[in-house]
């Protein structure tokens, strides 16, 4: 069977808007694609870490000359060849992950294997934390206490829309109505200063928070580096900013406490899979988290998941209710997220309108 990359152009609504610390966000644009069997995804999101719209055009008119007619990928590896000779790809990190989930689609299928299995590991089911998306204190409070109650052991809240103070109250009435052994890990959306995401620290202290998702923008690897005493630090669209590895490595420590991989950001699954082995060899651990995508980027998302450690944190793939339209999208309940039994990402090209 010989590959032609088709194209679809997709907007992603959610249920209600998405407040952050950057923003509103009422949905997402991309595109859907098909390589031969393999499915794709693309996820923009320009201003947090991926390319814009008409760089992923550029980079996907390339990538459709360079794959026309070709056979699928006989392993991971010849995957990898095929992103690093398709040279726009290699500044559009989100169109990259896109071609590159279709073409490791393509391959596992034509193996037929599930794609986790063509990475060298066991496909399993995954735990997922639950996001949060209420912004008041009561809301939040039976929000939080239900998802407890469906078992679910870890906890996500937006925080940075807020004052200071009122998050402060949101997280710490949420760890009273959880208690100790549930973890709740929040994100800043790169919203702060420095200073400010210091008086926010210590603010949110007694809510004993996991870690801090990227409280500072993007590119200030060292004031994320200086965070850590506070708390436990994390970075994703830090993943994004030319730099990275030295910014985030290079210095006598690394400048988080864990590596949030966001597929559009980072890049793909390939290349996250070489940060992973970077992070772990300084202690460094590593969370799979959705960019607020569709069912294709979050399970290969998934399937990235089942290649980590076991015993590592919650992953973030618990998004698709989110979603005005979710077809394809993987089970979730209590805490787990359930892949489908198949080849590849094991998703029917027909079910998402192919």
């Amino acid at each position: 069977m010989t590959t032609e990359l088709l194209i679809r152009p997709r907007t992603l609504r959610f249920r209600a808007p998405l407040h952050t610390g950057a923003g509103m966000r009422a949905g997402v644009e991309g595109f859907w694609l098909r390589l031969g069997d393999g499915l794709g995804e693309v996820t923009l999101l320009p201003g947090f870490g991926t390319e814009p719209i008409e760089r992923a055009k550029t980079a996907l008119g390339e990538a459709t000359s360079a794959l026309r007619g070709a056979a699928p990928p006989g392993s991971p590896d010849e995957v990898a060849a095929r992103i690093r000779a398709i040279s726009s790809l290699q500044e559009a990190p989100a169109t990259r992950a896109g071609v590159e989930l279709a073409l490791l689609d393509a391959g596992a299928r034509h193996a037929g294997v599930p794609l986790a299995s063509w990475l060298g590991a066991e496909p399993r089911s995954v735990r997922v934390n639950a996001l949060l998306t209420d912004d008041e204190v009561d809301a939040l409070v039976s929000e939080a206490r239900a998802r407890a109650h469906e078992t679910w052991d870890t906890l996500k809240i937006k925080v940075g829309v807020q004052p200071a103070a009122h998050d402060a109250t949101r997280l710490t009435a949420v760890r009273e109505a959880v208690g100790p052994n549930v973890r709740i890990r929040v994100d800043g959306n790169g919203a702060w200063s420095e200073p400010e995401a210091r008086a926010r620290l210590q603010a949110f202290a007694p809510a004993r928070l996991e870690y801090v998702e990227q409280p500072v923008p993007a590119s200030e690897f060292e004031s994320l580096r200086k965070l850590r005493s506070l708390a436990r630090i994390a970075a994703d669209e830090s993943l994004g900013i030319p730099g990275a590895r030295e910014g985030l490595f290079g210095g006598r420590r690394p400048a988080v406490d864990v590596l949030v991989f966001k597929l559009p950001v980072v890049g793909g699954i390939l290349r996250a899979r070489r940060y992973a082995a970077l992070a772990w060899q300084v202690g460094v651990e590593v969370v799979v988290t959705s960019a607020l995508d569709g069912a294709v980027s979050r399970a290969g998302a998934a399937h990235l998941a089942c290649t980590l450690p076991l015993e590592g944190p919650a992953h973030g793939l618990a998004t698709g209710h989110l979603l005005e339209s979710d077809m394809g999208g993987y089970a979730v309940s209590h805490g787990m997220l359930f892949l489908p039994a198949g080849p590849g990402l094991a998703l029917d090209p027909e079910a998402l309108g192919w």
